[in-house]
């Protein structure tokens, strides 16, 4: 999605097509051999795709269409830190690496779906 900036628009339609399934096979079948099954499976096949489409939609839209700069973002946050504290406590939109931050997301998500 990266790469290709119009595929978000692709989103709004069906997703059953080959690549789609084959895409979703290769994630289930490595999930599987985790040891996951039924609705575990299912259940995590489904937020690992999304939290993918999710992150890569998101920095898809900074890249393409934000005219704010996420340092601006960033700043915003910190002068209104009464509005959101958590969010400035945590440095909110701080300029983190995209790749870095997804690796993170994921190795999260991962080390839950291990857990249940």
């Amino acid at each position: 999605m990266l790469r290709h900036p119009w595929s978000p628009a692709l989103l709004g339609r069906p997703m059953l097509g080959p690549n789609v399934l084959a895409r979703t096979e290769f994630l289930q079948s490595t999930l599987a051999r985790s040891g996951l099954a039924g609705p575990a499976l299912a259940a995590a096949t489904h937020g690992l795709a999304n939290l993918t489409i999710g992150s890569a939609l998101t920095e898809s839209t900074w890249r393409t269409e934000s005219r704010l700069p996420r340092h601006s973002a960033h700043e915003h946050i910190r002068a209104h830190a009464a509005e959101y504290p958590t969010l400035a406590a945590n440095d909110h939109m701080a300029d983190l690496d995209p790749d870095a931050l997804f690796t993170r997301a994921v190795d999260c998500f991962l080390t839950g779906v291990q857990s249940t």
